[in-house]
């Protein structure tokens, strides 16, 4: 090989590009169990397009459906901060919103969809590990990597799986992904690939259910019903009898998975939660305009109910929580931001004809939006660094890149 040769091949080994690919790799090894891992890998990510950025002496700015509405988001947070009231820890607070670089991160600096499709199966593969792990905590009701007891359900004998996370922020992981997952499948040209992607979709699912989490159970059958309304797929009838044979044969594994609807529900759960939304929503309306300062909910929440309170931290509620805490400016502009989010991808996936491209993507990213919007309903998703990352690692990846798909992508690196 001539020095000439040799000059592009160094190039590319040392552009800042490769920076943003390696710590995207890391961000999907350690994102199914490990949210420091996850952050690290999204921080060194940012860093090489920090560098990209100063390298090339440019910004090459793509644009997408989130640059207004993400805008006017925080700007709603920002003035929150700024008529707060503990203005020090909304500041201090303020730190959290970073995550939703992810999105701008991957649309700006990952155009090669193959490489897109690499950081999903090494995600895929990890969470299918964590799945079957998560399902062996059903039954022995311990989290041998934490060393601790995990909750009963009633006196049934099966327990509420975490996965590596806290129950709420593993099913909603493992909903999200088993969506994911499915979408894939649904495309897949590769028989044996497809296969393992519908296995892997059901583990994960698996490991929702056992989590004996409503929000994303309800959520679940959302994403699988808007798949079918919208995947236009050739294998609908057979998906829809795969699905039908799991949930026969999931039940009479464990016919208490919906045990939570009844019995559970009446006295105990929900009452805890209209609690919360009431309280909630008196703080909303005390303080309707700019809300009370982002990171001063249980303080308030405490004040508004004259006890002191160990869990209620959130609203259990992702729209009631910004309200309360941005206000009408920050509810609004949350709003805006999955409204665009679905007009968005919607135009995106009904403009690709060729399904050997990234339209599984796209409608990976369109069937999330719904499976999120009804968990959120009764709990805090976006909230949570875990369901946050994830959810705009989806979207991001729906989001951008190529529109067609060859497989030499997958072993080419793309320095734009």
């Amino acid at each position: 090989m001539t020095a000439d040769n040799k000059l592009p091949n160094m190039y590319s080994k040392l552009h800042p590009q490769q920076l943003v690919k390696f710590g995207l790799i890391i961000f999907a090894i350690f994102s199914p169990f490990s949210i420091a891992g996850t952050q690290i890998g999204f921080g060194i990510a940012l860093l090489g397009w920090i560098l990209k950025i100063l390298w090339t002496k440019k910004l090459s700015w793509q644009k997408s459906f989130w640059d207004k509405p993400v805008i006017f988001y925080l700007l709603a947070v920002i003035i929150s901060v700024i008529f707060s009231q503990d203005f020090l820890k909304s500041l201090i607070t303020f730190k959290d919103q970073w995550l939703i670089l992810l999105f701008f991160l991957l649309v700006n600096n990952i155009n090669d969809l193959g490489f897109s499709r690499k950081l999903l199966d090494i995600i895929i593969g990890i969470s299918v590990l964590v799945a079957l792990y998560a399902i062996s905590q059903h039954y022995t009701g311990v989290d041998f990597f934490h060393n601790r007891r995990l909750e009963e359900i009633l006196t049934t004998g099966k327990y509420r799986v975490v996965g590596n996370f806290s129950t709420m922020a593993y099913a909603f992981y493992a909903m999200v992904m088993s969506l994911v997952i499915f979408c894939l499948a649904s495309f897949e040209k590769d028989k044996n690939k497809q296969i393992f992607y519908y296995a892997a979709s059901l583990i994960l699912v698996t490991g929702n259910l056992f989590a004996y989490t409503r929000s994303t159970q309800l959520g679940q059958l959302s994403g699988f019903l808007a798949f079918f309304l919208l995947s236009g797929s050739q294998k609908k009838k057979k998906e829809l009898i795969l699905l039908a044979i799991y949930t026969v044969v999931i039940l009479l594994i464990d016919p208490f998975i919906l045990i939570r609807y009844g019995q559970e529900a009446g006295a105990s759960s929900a009452g805890k939660r209209l609690i919360i939304w009431k309280t909630s929503w008196s703080i909303f309306v005390d303080h309707p305009i700019a809300g009370i300062g982002i990171g001063n909910y249980k303080m308030f929440f405490e004040r508004y109910l004259r006890v002191k309170s160990e869990l209620y931290a959130t609203a259990h509620n992702d729209f009631l929580h910004v309200a309360v805490q941005s206000g009408m400016l920050g509810l609004a502009s949350f709003i805006w931001l999955w409204i665009t989010a679905w007009t968005g991808l919607k135009r995106k996936y009904s403009e690709i004809t060729d399904e050997n491209s990234s339209k599984p993507l796209v409608l990976a990213g369109l069937v999330t939006l719904p499976a999120f919007l009804i968990a959120s309903q009764f709990s805090t998703f976006y909230g949570s660094p875990i369901g946050a990352l994830l959810l705009l690692f989806v979207l991001g990846l729906s989001a951008s890149g190529k529109t067609v798909y060859h497989k030499s992508s997958l072993k080419q690196s793309n320095l734009a």
